[in-house]
């Protein structure tokens, strides 16, 4: 059986089949002159099972190479006119959009105190400063000091609460810088 796959390996395929009854005999046909020793067919069995094994490796390729393109990252194009496209796509998908002018309006009026605050605005803020605190985020009044000074939002939030924010906002950062020095 192996001789004759061999054979058939050596042959090749038909030109041209009109009946299944006759592939055989014309696959066939030669066979025991050609392969007339037992060392030329021992070779043409070698060269049917080499070629066997040449087959399954570029099959192994095949799928690892597909995988790796579905699994994989995406991988930059070859072509320098897409990767030129694909970076300016990336560059305007980053580039900060310029601002529409505003219409002509009042300006905010600059703000000196919490003074014409109602009481219950200011102990609403300070409450939700209070409890964004207790979970670590020192948001509300960092940004309150950076925009109105520290003297105007301690008078929103308090100088207790106004200088606890301040010492975890600077205990983060302090820690953050530690540990990217590691």
């Amino acid at each position: 059986m192996t001789d004759v796959r061999g054979w058939l390996h050596l042959r090749g395929e038909a030109a041209r089949v009109r009946r299944g009854s006759g592939l055989l005999a014309v696959l066939l046909a030669g066979a025991e002159t050609v392969l007339d020793t037992p060392a030329k067919r021992a070779d043409a069995v070698e060269q049917w099972r080499g070629a066997q094994e040449a087959a399954r490796r570029h099959r192994i390729q095949q799928v690892r190479a597909r995988t790796e393109r579905y699994e994989g990252d995406w991988d930059a194009p070859t072509s320098r006119a897409v990767q030129r496209q694909v970076d300016e796509a990336f560059a305007a998908s980053f580039r900060p959009k310029p601002r529409a002018a505003a219409p002509d309006t009042e300006a905010l009026p600059e703000v000196s105190g919490v003074g014409g605050l109602e009481d219950d605005v200011v102990a609403e803020a300070c409450a939700e400063a209070r409890q964004r605190l207790m979970v670590g985020d020192t948001s509300l009044i960092t940004v309150a000091v950076d925009a109105m000074g520290r003297e105007t939002a301690e008078q929103l939030y308090g100088a207790d609460l106004v200088r606890r924010a301040l010492q975890l906002a600077s205990g983060a950062r302090s820690s953050l810088m530690t540990y990217g020095r590691r």
